[in-house]
């Protein structure tokens, strides 16, 4: 037997990976059943639902793409239950973002980034030794 006392709920957990620290300017987007929900900005946010089943999508605004890390799901909720979702945007702004269950969230792109930060580097250091024993 449900609980009266207990709402039905979708906890929506918003995360960017430190290293896109640009997101922090933004508001991620929220859509359930078509209809956009208003979130405050990244973080934990309990959005309440009726029983059954939902279709949530999830992404940053930004200059271009219009919509970074655009994620749909479909979501089932039970009368009184609250299911937990965690949305990680990607690193790069061309990658998807990534919604499933919480802590296992990963961001897209981020190895790619790092691969090119470091060739980058060496290609710096490269020309400053070049330079330095020309």
């Amino acid at each position: 037997m449900t609980d009266p006392d207990r709402r039905t709920a979708l906890t929506l957990t918003l995360r960017h990976p430190p290293a896109a620290f640009l997101y922090a300017a933004t508001t991620p987007r929220v859509r359930l059943d078509g209809v956009d929900v208003t979130v405050p900005g990244w973080g934990r946010h309990s959005i309440p639902v009726d029983p059954g089943q939902h279709r949530l999508e999830v992404w940053v605004p930004y200059a271009l793409p219009r919509r970074v890390g655009r994620v749909t799901r479909e979501v089932s909720v039970d009368e009184g239950s609250e299911v937990s979702l965690e949305y990680m945007a990607p690193t790069i702004t061309f990658g998807r973002g990534a919604l499933g269950a919480p802590g296992e969230q990963k961001s897209t792109g981020y190895s790619a980034v790092m691969i090119a930060n470091v060739v980058a580097a060496v290609v710096v250091l490269g020309l400053c030794a070049v330079l330095a024993f020309a």
